[in-house]
């Protein structure tokens, strides 16, 4: 009776993890996963400077680090980029110390950071404000970011390719075991983000790069999608 009952329980248990797996605990069923993956070269990209200065007052270091932005942008508009593909970001500022051994820290006045953010539709330009960087008095890019303007046509794309790949296993393997493939029971799915090529952390900048020296790579969109078909 025990042995019985135990059984029972675990019939049950299972039946239950079947269905919260969204598996059909008692009916002939087949699990595929469709999956997908599309290269697209970048058609846009964004770079991102840090501007920082070291002055002993912060009035003075907001001023400085605020001529130095506006300087860049300035410069930026002149060249031919457009104000609307400019993000200047948020002042930041912030005591520093110096620091000895065996010695209480002394102040060393108060650094000013902001951000600049550049959007660009032709690549070929990259090299050009980087340029405009160094001239504006910059030192560093902090990240260049490679990415699509339509990324929208290209996940849908890729999804529909992940669905039609889940599909065509499901069809192939209830051929091959003269099965008939009935009506979907479940689908599981994560949305995906595509992988932007990017160069981290600061790129010094001492001298003008040729044009063609900053090549991107491909953006890559891949999807896929996990389904439990009936089988009749």
């Amino acid at each position: 009776m025990l042995k019985t009952s135990a059984l029972l329980t675990c019939l049950f248990i299972c039946a239950v993890q079947a269905q919260e797996q969204g598996v059909p605990a008692n009916a002939p069923h087949i699990v595929t996963t469709g999956s997908a993956e599309i290269r697209v070269p970048a058609d846009m990209a964004t770079l991102d400077f840090s501007i920082s200065l070291l002055e002993k007052e912060t009035l003075k270091a907001r001023q400085a680090v605020d001529a130095r932005v506006a300087a860049f942008v300035n410069a930026l508009e002149a060249a031919g980029f457009k104000r609307q593909d400019l993000v200047a970001g948020n002042l930041q500022l912030s005591p520093e110390y110096v620091y000895a051994d065996n010695q209480k820290p002394k102040p060393n006045g108060y650094r000013a950071t902001r951000e600049v953010s550049v959007r660009l539709y032709q690549l070929e330009r990259v090299s050009q404000i980087i340029d405009v960087a160094l001239k504006a008095g910059l030192e560093s890019v902090q990240r260049i970011q490679y990415g699509v303007r339509d990324e929208t046509r290209y996940l849908n794309q890729v999804r529909q390719q992940a669905i039609e790949d889940s599909k065509s296993k499901a069809n192939e393997l209830a051929k091959a075991y003269t099965m008939t493939l009935g009506k979907v029971y479940s689908i599981q799915y994560n949305t995906t983000t595509p992988q932007r090529p990017m160069v981290m952390g600061k790129m010094m900048m001492a001298e003008a790069a040729p044009a063609d020296s900053y090549i991107a790579d491909d953006i890559r969109f891949s999807d896929n999608v996990s389904v439990v078909f009936n089988l009749e």
